[in-house]
C-alpha cells in the first residue's frame, strides 16, 4: 500500500502528493528486487525542494531538485516538458 504525504508548495500554492515509504534497505517484498529508497526535503530560502532517491541495497543516490519552471536531476537542468519526453518513453508511458 502506498502512503502519500499532501504538503503546499511555497512557490506554486499548490498542494503536492508526496510518496512516503518505509526506505528499508533491501526492502524486496513488493517487486522482488530491492525497493529504491526515496526521501523528500523542503525547499527553503533560495534552495529547491528535492527528492532523494538511494538504491534499495547500496548507498548510491540520485538528487532531483523541481520548481514550476524545471527539474535538476543530479545537476542537469532541464524542462518539464523537456524531461516528460525523454524518461516517458523509458517508463513506457506515452508523453
Amino acid at each position: 500500500m502506498l502512503n502519500y504525504l499532501f504538503s503546499k508548495d511555497k512557490n506554486s500554492g499548490r498542494l503536492m502528493k508526496i510518496l512516503k515509504r518505509k526506505n528499508k534497505i533491501y526492502n524486496t517484498e513488493r517487486f522482488g528486487q530491492p525497493e529504491i529508497r526515496v526521501y523528500h526535503k523542503k525547499g527553503y530560502g533560495k534552495k529547491s525542494p528535492r527528492y532523494l532517491l538511494k538504491c534499495g541495497c547500496c548507498n548510491e543516490k540520485l538528487e532531483i531538485y523541481y520548481d514550476k519552471l524545471g527539474l535538476e536531476i543530479n545537476g542537469v537542468n532541464g524542462s518539464i516538458e523537456d524531461w516528460k519526453e525523454i524518461l516517458l518513453p523509458l517508463l513506457h508511458i506515452e508523453p
